[in-house]
Order: structure tokens, then C-alpha cells, then sequence
């Protein structure tokens, strides 16, 4: 075998012949995408509740709809010991937990969503027909939360001298609520006390508006959903509907938007605002979790309910968003550990420590690479300080490391500090720099200094920046991140890349170099 040892090549060969088999399986057979689609895909929006109690109750929550502007599909649910059910009322879509509650309980209902861009409502102008009886009987009414026959609405409304035409008043009524109602997070939700401040919460805005729609003779209704973001949770919005001629008008005075909702929302109630509510329980909460899947809507059904049962079993995009989440980041460690073992054993380059590059590189995945870099560097150039300061006293080597473990903890914060005072968001990467790891890192630099001396500090200083630049790389593109999650069985081939790796016993490229002087002088 030359250079490689028998056992390693043969090992080697058959993990890489195994994961790439399985990748060309699924890559060619059943023609699952490779690289990432251009054109952004569905979301995948998933919906926790933690629930506690010691008796029945229920969980309910709005669930979205098939409609134009929104397509429903692959949903799932985990009911934690309690029944679920689907309540259908018209368009309207409930999820019920219910059953009796034995402590704490985690609920998950999941979803994907394709949506669509609808263009604006045109507004019907001129006289209209009347809505019809069930409209009105429905959303025309005044109720609690849309006063709409209270003194003062009806006040307002003499004031206003709304126009004959529904257009005309939905236009004034809309412009009173956008313009002369302030939004403010710390008014009221109820609709006359905004009124009576003239500023309210987003609640207390759109009940205002439905109010006074419905006082003015204009059926109007309140819509909740989630504005899909990418890199942050969902955002609940609010805004309403109105009816005219035939048709359902949006109004969003939250967003001074009217004929069109709020961009990237997906609705999930109508008629009410609250998205989750529960009886029964001691202590309810929830959270929205969305995540952008980027391939195209076709790729994503093969691969949601692909014909092959077992591979439909092993697909991650089934999984919960926050463990995917996790999971891409986890999958391209295996990539990152062989970039470290081609710059240690093929090239053959030192770096402080086995995987320091791999561990700073995913440390610094939110930040930007410089700033974290120069981050980096300010800490081990002080933690040095401290370091020559403390072998004055001579301490032994535990508390010598949990001292200076104290020092970049407090340096970490105070680059934090001064990121917040400078209004520079890249300072606050290192408030998730492996602490321990720097730690061991300023130790070894030390150690390495005051035994080979300033010339072998600065040559692993720099191959082992060299090498995190180079994990960074892969940690920040799409591309890898998209294979290796799609494609988990490439860890195979990592792996016996790797062990091919660790059997080659010849010279390295930095060896080739080093004798090249001498292998010449032999020839002549």
C-alpha cells in the first residue's frame, strides 16, 4: 500500500463507497435537489404551548386555512397525552387539546405554508348592493369588543359626516383610525377608551376601526396572523376586513396599508384576534417558531411524503424547526474537522490546539468575520497580560486556569459594554466565544512562548487564524449547509476521507517544502 496502511484504505474505502452510494441513491434515483433553489421556498411554521395543570382542560389555538394567497400542507401535531381535535366552523379552523392535565404538558402543532402575492384589492366604488343577511348578521352587529351602537361612536360619526358611498366612508373611517388614532404598546386594547385617548395598542386600533365600520352600515371583521420573517420568529399582526359590493377589502391601519394585508403573513383567525387561548389550565404559554426553506415547492412534497417509506422515516425536514435549526449547524462540524486534519496531517502545519479553528469559526457563525477575528485577539493579547502576571505567584495550575477563566469571562463582557456604548452589534459575538476553550488557548500561548519563543507563537498563531478562516467559509455557505443536512450519509464519506487521512504515513506538503534544499543536493 505504499504511504497507507492496508487496514485504513480498505476501511476507508468501504465508508465512502457506503455514504456516497446512499447520496447517489437519493441524489440520482429518487432525484432529490443537491444544490440549494434560488427561488425561496414554503415555510415551515411550528406553534409550542406549555400547559400546566391538575384537572381538565383545553388548549385552543387559530389554525390557517387553505385559501388564494396561502396553500396548508404536510401539518402534524404532538398532543403530550392529550386528545387533539379540528374543529371546522366555515372557513375558520380551531386545534383543540384536551383531556385532563397531569402536570406540565408540551403541545406542538406544525405546519407548512406556501404563500402567494396576492396584488391589492381594488376598492368596488359608487353605490353598492347591500351585503347579504348572513354577512350582516355576522360581522355587522355591535358586540363587547366592536361597540359599534355606543354614544360615542355614534358621535364621532356625526362629526365625521361620513359620504353615501361605502367607499367613500370606508376611505374617512380608515384615515380617522391611521392618522388620528396614535399606536403606542402601552395604551389600551379596548376600542373606546382608545377612542376616548386617541392612541391605543394595535388591539385597540383595529377594534376601533370594525366599530366604527360596522356603525356606518360597512359588515367589518378583525384578522389575526403571523407575519413570516426570515431569522426571527413570527410576529403576530393584526388587522381587518371589510365588506364591500361583494368581496372582503383588507385594511391594515397598524401598517397604513388599506386593500392589502401585511406582507409575508399567513392568516390563522378571523373574526377574533386571540391566536391561542386556554380553560382550565394554571399556567399557559406559547411561542411561534417559522423557518425559510429554500427549494423549490415541488422539491419539498417529493421530499415530505417521498415514495420511498423508509427514506420518508429518515427525512430531517420532518423534524421540529428548532431541532433542524440545530441540526444544520451540527452537520457541517463533520466538515469543519476535516478541513482541520487537511491543514494538520496533509499539510502539515500546526494550529493551537486540535480544534480550536472549528470551535471559533462556529462561535463566530452571527458575527462577521474581521470583527470577530479582532475579538478574538484582544482577548488572548490581555488574558496574556494577566497570564505573565500570575506566574509571579506562583500558583498551581487549576486555580492558575480558573483565574484567568474569570478574566476572559469579564473581558468577553466588557468588549459587550463597549460594543452596546459604540452602537457596534459585531462586539456582541463574543458573548458566545467558547470561554473554557480561550481559556486553554492563552495557557498554551503562554506555555509556547516561554519555550519556543515568539517565532512559533506568531507561525501557529497565524496557520491556526488560516484554518479558522477556512471553517468560517464553510460555516457561512448555503450550499454546505443545504448537502450536508439533506444528505446526513456524506458524514460517511467524511468519515473515511478521515480515515484515509489518519493511515497515510508519508511525507506532508509542509515536509516537502522543508527537504526540497536538501532532495536537490542529492540529485546533483
Amino acid at each position: 500500500m505504499g504511504m497507507f496502511g492496508r487496514g485504513p484504505v480498505i476501511v476507508g474505502t468501504v465508508v465512502v463507497i457506503f455514504g456516497l452510494a446512499v447520496f447517489l441513491w437519493k441524489s440520482v434515483l429518487l432525484a432529490l435537489p443537491v444544490t440549494p433553489s434560488d427561488s425561496a421556498g414554503p415555510w415551515r411554521v411550528e406553534l409550542s404551548v406549555t400547559a400546566r395543570g391538575n384537572s381538565r382542560g383545553s388548549v385552543r389555538a387559530g389554525l390557517p386555512t387553505t385559501s388564494a394567497r396561502q396553500v396548508i400542507f404536510d401539518e402534524s401535531n404532538s398532543p403530550d397525552r392529550l386528545l387533539f381535535a379540528i374543529r371546522t366552523e366555515g372557513y375558520q379552523r380551531t386545534g383543540i387539546w384536551s383531556g385532563r392535565l397531569r402536570g406540565v404538558h408540551n403541545l406542538l402543532y406544525g405546519f407548512r405554508v406556501d404563500l402567494t402575492k396576492a396584488p391589492p384589492v381594488e376598492i368596488p366604488e359608487g353605490l353598492l348592493p347591500p351585503p347579504p343577511a348572513e354577512i350582516v348578521s355576522q360581522y355587522g352587529r355591535e358586540s363587547t369588543d366592536f361597540p359599534a351602537a355606543s354614544p360615542e361612536v355614534k358621535a364621532l360619526l356625526e362629526t365625521l359626516a361620513p359620504a353615501a358611498e361605502p367607499a367613500a366612508r370606508l376611505r374617512l373611517l380608515f384615515g380617522f383610525v391611521t392618522d388620528e388614532v396614535g399606536k403606542t404598546n402601552h395604551g389600551s386594547e379596548d376600542a373606546l377608551l382608545t377612542l376616548a385617548a386617541r392612541e391605543g395598542r394595535p388591539e385597540g386600533r383595529i377594534r376601533l376601526l370594525v366599530a366604527l365600520l360596522r356603525a356606518a352600515g360597512i359588515p367589518a371583521r378583525p384578522v389575526g396572523g403571523l407575519q413570516l420573517r426570515e431569522g426571527s420568529d413570527p410576529r403576530p399582526v393584526l388587522w381587518a376586513e371589510a365588506w364591500l359590493g361583494d368581496l372582503w377589502v383588507p385594511l391594515a391601519p397598524n401598517d397604513a396599508q388599506m386593500g392589502s394585508a401585511p406582507a409575508s403573513t399567513v392568516v390563522l383567525r378571523r373574526g377574533d384576534f386571540v391566536l391561542v387561548e386556554a380553560t382550565g389550565v394554571e399556567a399557559v404559554g406559547h411561542r411561534w417558531r417559522g423557518l425559510r426553506e429554500h427549494l423549490r415547492p415541488e422539491e419539498l412534497y417529493a421530499m415530505m411524503v417521498p415514495a420511498d417509506p423508509l427514506l420518508a422515516r429518515l427525512s430531517l425536514y420532518r423534524l421540529p424547526v428548532e431541532t433542524q435549526s440545530a441540526l444544520r449547524a451540527l452537520l457541517l462540524l463533520p466538515l469543519g474537522a476535516l478541513m482541520v486534519a487537511i491543514f494538520r496531517n496533509v499539510i502539515g502545519v500546526p494550529t493551537f490546539g486540535t480544534f480550536m479553528p472549528v470551535l471559533i469559526a462556529l462561535a463566530l457563525r452571527t458575527t462577521a468575520l474581521l470583527p470577530g477575528l479582532a475579538i478574538v485577539g484582544a482577548v488572548i493579547a490581555i488574558g496574556l497580560l494577566g497570564r505573565i502576571g500570575l506566574d509571579r505567584l506562583r500558583l498551581l495550575l487549576v486555580p492558575r486556569l480558573a483565574i484567568l477563566l474569570c478574566f476572559v469571562v469579564l473581558l468577553v463582557t466588557g468588549l459587550a459594554l463597549l460594543g452596546r456604548g459604540a452602537d457596534t452589534r459585531d462586539f456582541f459575538g463574543g458573548v458566545l466565544l467558547p470561554m473554557v476553550i480561550l481559556t486553554m488557548l492563552i495557557e498554551r500561548v503562554s506555555v509556547t512562548l516561554e519555550e519556543e519563543g515568539t517565532r512559533a507563537v506568531l507561525v501557529k498563531a497565524g496557520w491556526s487564524v488560516s484554518a479558522a478562516v477556512a471553517v468560517y467559509g464553510i460555516f457561512q455557505s448555503v450550499g454546505a449547509q443545504h448537502i450536508m443536512f439533506s444528505f446526513p450519509e456524506l458524514v460517511f464519506v467524511v468519515i473515511g476521507t478521515l480515515v484515509w487521512i489518519g493511515g497515510y504515513t508519508g511525507y506532508r506538503l509542509s515536509d516537502l517544502i522543508r527537504f526540497r534544499g536538501l532532495a536537490e543536493g542529492e540529485r546533483q
